[in-house]
């Protein structure tokens, strides 16, 4: 591939056929904008009046299309337009994807208050653990690794614990999940889900807000502030601040974990067409004394072991803590009543520094001798990223009917560094079963070396159109061109490598309006992961290919106040990597690789969620789905085939209206996993049957400004794993959590 480089103020850019496209589509926006803008100069020179009165009625009619009709996501729990799926602003009604949303409102009412909170609630979301500072997510049988802020891809790495899905959900005012691949908007990833964070934004033109105060189980407490208020007396500039903090102890022998919030952002009418928005956040997480890893699985006769919930694996002198910074800028432009140009830049910088204690080992039962501590777990990692996209949406005239389309071009990079240290003397660990993290001396370390090091680069144009066939009958079709070009430098484990590809990933919705209530859909989708193995004759394999096939019937209710979703699905992953037999890369002693067919899910989810009536809503999803590799055998064992996610809120009528009382159940079918013995040599199933979590809630509403709310998790005190079987050892989730918040609006 011909290509030449480029090097300004110290910054490489690579110029590849791609490259010269978007060059192309950018100069076409720019040409649009100068010569919509020089038409709109020459009419309003001739007819002043007239072009302003337009522009004013082109501007209210954008904004109100960005909602439901009747539904603000600060009340209930249907949420607003999303652009993750296809890039263009549609309801969950006019998605022919299943998209769920937890809102504000669901947030609030559910005590939810980090984006890990949020995502255990979400319909066909599976949630498990590596240990007490990670969590990763599954949905319909794959690992969801595409993340996006406000519709812009967002690196996260869950393996590594940087802790985004800990921070603080109070910047946004909804959480998205679009089920299925979303290579249209996210470009790589899995074809399990996409996960969209949306920002609060500065749109009131009136000084409001809430404080909100509270404390509970496990010296819990809480409090955060959300103001929002015009700057200036037209009402112009407009500002909010979120700042919030939380605290909380273990529910181990020891730990604790604590995490605060600055997010600023304004947003600027420039002229009556023209919006600035800018903003920025910082986000600390820190964990003390977080396990690594799980507790044992096996006593050293091969027996099980049977731990109490408290037992922790850490010492009390361990950490693992993160930071989170980012600044974004917007400026939108209305060029006249149907198109619109979006130029978005979004830059943060993510670090970690940990010391970590993992055990391992089968302790005996009677003496807890046996165990023995790793020489690892001192890292620090550092990870900046950047992305630049530039866009136009609106509608176009075709064949007597109006359509809807974007495009646009983008860029993004992340630079990530991890070092680490080993240890050159521990401490033995003694009696495991009088173990409880306390008075055990840190490791003394050793010199820092590189971890790894890699740089991720893609460049991507992208464009969607939604086709009005008729008036019941919908197209959508799309396509992302992504030029991905990953540079490993040479580290401890790995060896300095490139991987580059291009890769076409297609869109295809079709959506039949029933009647006015009903609207079946089809969707064709995919995405593409890249991966590190190599064949035989040192080549990278191409990357895994996933796609999904949807048919499904929504149906939105009260002007779509409450909208029901049913759909029947099939994903497929392809090109995954399989060692190919006692091959080697050519030229070393490492094996070899080869593609091969991948794995299938079929499946089927179903989803309410909206008012019900005044004062009542509910969000009620279930999924079962089976996953089975090229042979027909069962993959990913240890998620759960059958999901049930429930909860709703009710304010009770007449003289007891000021009462909210609500609740819900989440109930997952039994799951496996396949480890081996170390005493026996023998494989076993590890297993966590069915589990029921139920949750409730209650809140009094003492004045219009005032209120207290009261929330039970995990109300029958369920002891349960949230990790099975990984390295022989498993993990335990929460017990019964009792939460009481004060909230004030003014």
């Amino acid at each position: 591939m011909n290509r030449s480089a480029l090097t300004r103020s110290g910054i490489s850019f690579t110029v590849k056929p791609l490259n010269l496209a978007i060059k192309a589509s950018v100069a076409s926006i720019a040409f649009a904008t100068f010569s919509t803008a020089h038409a709109q100069e020459t009419s309003t020179d001739s007819n002043d009046a007239s072009t302003e009165a337009v522009q004013l009625e082109a501007i209210e009619v954008t904004a109100e299309a960005d909602k439901n009709p009747g539904a603000d996501p600060a009340e209930e729990y249907t949420g607003q337009k999303s652009r993750a799926s296809s890039g263009l602003p549609l309801s969950v009604s006019e998605t022919p994807q299943s998209v769920t949303m937890i809102t504000e409102k669901r947030m609030q009412d559910q005590n939810l208050t980090t984006v890990n909170d949020a995502l255990a609630q979400a319909t066909g979301i599976s949630v498990k653990e590596y240990d007490s500072a990670r969590q990763f997510y599954f949905a319909r049988g794959f690992e969801i690794t595409n993340y996006l802020i406000d519709g812009v891809p967002t690196p996260f790495d869950p393996g590594w614990g940087t802790g985004e899905n800990l921070s603080s959900a109070r910047q946004y005012e909804q959480v998205e999940i679009v089920k299925g691949p979303t290579g249209l908007m996210s470009g790589i990833g899995d074809p399990s889900a996409a996960i969209n964070l949306v920002r609060k934004r500065a749109d009131s033109g009136e000084f409001n807000g809430s404080a909100i105060v509270g404390g509970g189980s496990r010296n819990e407490a809480q409090a955060a502030l959300d103001v929002a208020s015009a700057l200036n007396e037209d009402k112009t500039v407009r500002g909010r601040a979120v700042v919030s903090h939380e605290q909380q102890d273990s529910f181990r022998d020891v730990g604790a974990s604590e995490n605060s919030l600055v997010y600023l952002t304004t947003e600027m009418d420039l002229s009556a067409n023209t919006l600035l928005t800018l903003g920025a956040s910082y986000q600390r997480n820190d964990n003390d004394a977080p396990t690594w890893g799980g507790l044992p699985l096996w006593y050293d006769d091969g027996t099980r072991t049977d731990w109490s919930r408290s037992k922790t694996t850490a010492a009390d002198w361990a950490y693992w803590d993160s930071t989170h910074k980012n600044a974004f800028a917007e400026l939108g432009h209305y060029l006249n009543e149907d198109w619109q140009i979006n130029a978005r830049f979004n830059y943060g910088e993510s670090d970690s520094d940990s010391r970590l204690l993992y055990v391992t080992g089968a302790p005996n039962r009677e003496t807890g001798e046996g165990i023995s501590a790793f020489k690892g777990g001192n890292f620090r990692t550092d990870s900046k990223y950047s992305m630049v996209d530039l866009f136009a949406s609106g509608q176009y005239g075709l064949f007597g009917r109006d359509h809807d389309a974007t495009f646009g071009v983008s860029r993004a990079e992340r630079e990530f560094v991890a070092h680490s240290h080993n240890a050159t003397s521990v401490a033995p660990i003694g009696d495991f079963n009088k173990w409880d993290g306390r008075g055990y001396p840190e490791h003394e370390w050793g010199p820092e070396f590189l971890y790894e090091k890699r740089t991720d680069t893609q460049l991507a144009l992208y464009g969607s159109t939604r086709l009005n066939v008729t008036d019941r009958l919908k197209a959508i079709i799309g396509a992302r061109v992504t030029d991905l070009e990953v540079d490993r430098a040479e580290a401890a484990y790995n060896k300095e490598q490139s991987i580059e590809h291009d890769v076409v990933s297609p869109y295809f919705g079709l959506l039949y309006d029933i009647n006015e209530i009903y609207t079946a859909y089809a969707s064709y989708t995919d995405i593409f992961n890249p991966q590190d193995e190599l064949d035989a004759s040192g080549e990278n394999l191409d990357p895994i290919e996933g796609a999904s096939y949807e048919l499904g019937v929504k149906a939105g209710f009260m002007n779509d106040r409450l909208v029901a979703t049913a759909a029947v699905f099939r994903i497929e992953q392809d090109n995954l990597a399989q060692a190919d037999g006692s091959s080697f890369v050519a030229g070393t002693t490492d094996q070899a690789f080869r593609e091969a067919e991948g794995a299938t899910s079929e499946g089927i989810e179903l989803e309410l969620a909206g008012a019900i009536r005044e004062g009542w809503d509910v969000q009620l999803g279930a999924t079962y789905y089976e996953a089975e590799d090229a042979n027909g055998e069962d993959v990913n064992t240890n998620q759960p085939r059958k999901l049930l996610k429930s909860f709703t809120t009710y304010r009770l009528p007449g003289a007891f209206n000021q009462l909210t009382i609500g609740g819900g159940v989440n109930w997952e079918s039994s799951v496996y996993a396949d480890a081996t013995n170390p005493v026996t040599g023998n494989p076993e199933k590890v297993e966590q049957d069915s589990l029921t979590l139920v949750n409730l809630m209650a809140r009094y509403q003492f004045t219009e400004e005032l209120n207290v709310q009261l929330n039970v998790d995990n109300v029958t005190d369920e002891k349960y794993f949230t990790n099975i079987g990984q390295f022989g050892q498993v993990a335990y989730g929460e017990p019964r959590t009792v939460s009481l918040t004060g909230k004030y609006n003014f």
